[in-house]
C-alpha cells in the first residue's frame, strides 16, 4: 500500500443516532457465537444502545486474538505457502462466526515488478441483512516477500475479523460483507477481480470500505487522527464517523481528500471506484516507515491506536447498517463497461473497461426507491442532452459518433442533494441523420 495526498480537517455535526482446518487456534473466540439468551438480548437493544455496546465489545484482548495467529502465518505473499495458510484461517475464523463464508478463486498475470501468473483467493463472509443493499469492509492479507506485514495490512485484517465478529452477533436491516483480499501488493489483483465479479453480478453495493494500514502511531498527532479518502456521493459516511468518533469519546482530528475515479489506486478501493461504486478508504494519522521492511512486525502495532481506528470503522458500519435513508446514489445501469452493444441489444462481454456500442443505445440510470429523485440530467460530453422526471431514468442517445464519449447522470432530490455517474463509450454510429447539435 501506498498513499500520497492533502488532507483537510472535516469538522461534521450529525444526528444523534435513532474447508479444511488450517491448524491455527482462536483461543478467545467462541465456536458458537450467536448464543440465543444472548443473541436475543442484543437485538432487544435500542440503536443508541447497540451502537454503544458494539463499541465497548472492541478489546485489545480480542484484537490480540486475531492478530498473533496471522502473523504466525509468516510472510503472505500471495500465492506462497504463508498466504495460503492466512486464507484458511480467516476462512475457518468467518465459519466459526456463522457468516455464509465464501472462497473466491481468482487468476491474474501480475504487474512489471512482479511479472508471473498467480493464483489465490478473497476470503468473503457475509452476514445476510433484511434487504439486498450491501456494505463491504475490506482488507488485504497478503504482504510483500520480506515482511509479515503487521501494519500493512495485518491491522486492517484483524480490524474486519474483530467487527465480523462482534456484529455477527447482532442484526441489521442491511447486508454486511467482511472481505479480505491477497493480491494487493502484487497490483490489486484480487479486488480487481471480485469487483468485476460484482458489477456484473449486479450485486446492490452501497458502499465498500477499506482498511489499509490503521495500526501504526508513534506521535500524539498521528496517534489522535484518521484520514479518509472518499468518492462523490460518499460523504454521508464522513458525518457517520464524525458522529462515532463523538460516541466513542475517540478525539481523532477527521481528514479527507477526494477519490479521483480517474487518477491511480494505491489499494483495494480502487477497482470497485473504476466500477463506479462509492469507497471510503481509511487511512491512519502518520506515515509508517517500517511498511514493507521486516521491521513491520508486531511491535509495529499501537493497540490502543489500533483499538480507536476500529471502534471508528466498526462503530460506522454499524450505524449504516441500520439507518433509515442513505444519501442518493445514481448508477448507470446501462450499458454496462465491458459489453458491446448492437441496436440497443446486448452482444457479448469485451475486456476493455469502456462499452462499445454500435447504433444509438438507451443509456439508463437507476438510483435507490427511497431516495425520490425529482430529475436526472443526462449529459453528452459535458454537453446537456436531456432531462428527464420521470423514472425509469433514460435516454436515447443517438447522435453520430466514430469514437469515445462520455456519458454523465446528475440527479436531485427535494432536499437539494446531488448524485452522479458517469462511464465512457467507444460509439460508431456513422450513419445516423440527426448530427449531435
Amino acid at each position: 500500500m501506498k498513499h500520497t495526498g492533502t488532507t483537510v480537517t472535516i469538522i461534521c455535526i450529525f444526528l444523534i443516532l435513532s474447508t479444511q482446518s488450517s491448524g491455527l487456534v482462536l483461543p478467545l473466540v467462541p465456536s458458537t457465537l450467536k448464543e440465543p439468551l444472548m443473541f436475543t438480548a442484543l437485538n432487544n437493544l435500542t440503536s443508541s444502545e447497540k451502537i454503544e455496546t458494539i463499541l465497548d465489545m472492541i478489546t485489545e484482548d480480542l484484537l490480540r486474538s486475531f492478530f498473533e495467529p496471522l502473523i504466525d502465518c509468516g510472510p503472505r505473499y500471495t500465492g506462497t505457502y504463508g498466504c495460503q495458510q492466512a486464507a484458511l484461517f480467516i476462512h475457518d475464523q468467518f465459519t466459526s462466526m456463522d457468516l455464509d463464508v465464501r472462497l473466491h478463486d481468482w487468476s491474474d498475470f501480475g504487474n512489471r515488478y512482479h511479472p508471473r501468473f498467480f493464483t489465490s483467493q478473497n476470503i468473503e463472509g457475509t452476514l445476510p441483512g433484511t434487504s439486498d443493499e450491501i456494505i463491504i469492509f475490506s482488507a488485504h492479507y497478503d504482504t510483500v516477500q520480506n515482511t509479515v506485514g503487521a501494519n500493512d495490512d495485518g491491522s486492517g485484517v484483524v480490524a474486519v475479523l474483530a467487527s465480523a465478529y462482534i456484529l455477527s452477533q447482532f442484526i441489521f436491516d442491511r447486508t454486511l460483507r467482511f472481505v479480505t483480499f491477497s493480491g494487493e501488493e502484487i497490483g490489486l489483483k484480487g479486488s480487481w477481480a471480485y469487483a468485476k465479479e460484482a458489477y456484473h453480478r449486479n450485486d446492490n453495493i452501497l458502499f465498500d470500505l477499506n482498511a489499509d494500514m490503521i495500526g501504526h502511531a508513534t506521535t500524539k498527532k498521528g496517534g489522535s487522527s484518521m484520514r479518509f479518502s472518499i468518492t462523490e456521493d460518499a460523504s454521508m459516511v464522513l458525518d457517520v464517523f464524525s458522529t462515532i468518533n463523538d460516541i466513542a469519546n475517540l478525539n481523532f482530528d477527521l481528514g479527507a481528500g477526494a477519490i479521483d475515479r480517474e487518477g491511480r489506486g494505491w489499494s483495494d478501493y480502487h477497482p470497485f471506484v473504476v466500477y463506479g461504486y462509492e469507497a471510503v478508504a481509511c487511512w491512519q494519522g502518520e506515515g509508517d516507515p517500517n511498511m514493507h521492511t521486516p521491521e513491520d512486525d508486531l511491535s509495529n502495532i499501537n493497540y490502543s491506536y489500533l483499538i480507536n481506528t476500529t471502534k471508528l470503522i466498526t462503530g460506522t458500519l454499524a450505524y449504516l447498517a441500520d439507518v433509515q435513508i442513505i444519501s442518493p446514489q445514481l448508477q448507470i445501469i446501462s450499458p454496462k463497461r465491458q459489453t458491446i452493444y448492437r441496436k440497443d441489444t446486448y452482444i457479448k462481454p469485451i475486456n476493455k473497461m469502456t462499452a462499445m456500442v454500435f447504433d444509438r443505445i438507451t443509456i439508463k440510470a437507476e438510483t435507490q426507491p427511497y431516495t425520490q429523485l425529482t430529475h436526472v440530467e443526462f449529459y453528452y460530453d459535458d454537453i446537456l442532452a436531456t432531462t428527464d422526471t420521470t423514472p425509469p431514468f433514460q435516454w436515447e442517445c443517438n447522435f453520430r459518433s466514430m469514437g469515445t464519449h462520455r456519458i454523465k447522470v446528475i440527479g436531485y432530490n427535494r432536499l437539494g442533494q446531488q448524485t452522479t455517474d458517469f462511464m465512457d463509450i467507444f460509439f460508431i454510429n456513422p450513419l445516423i441523420n440527426n448530427k449531435r447539435k
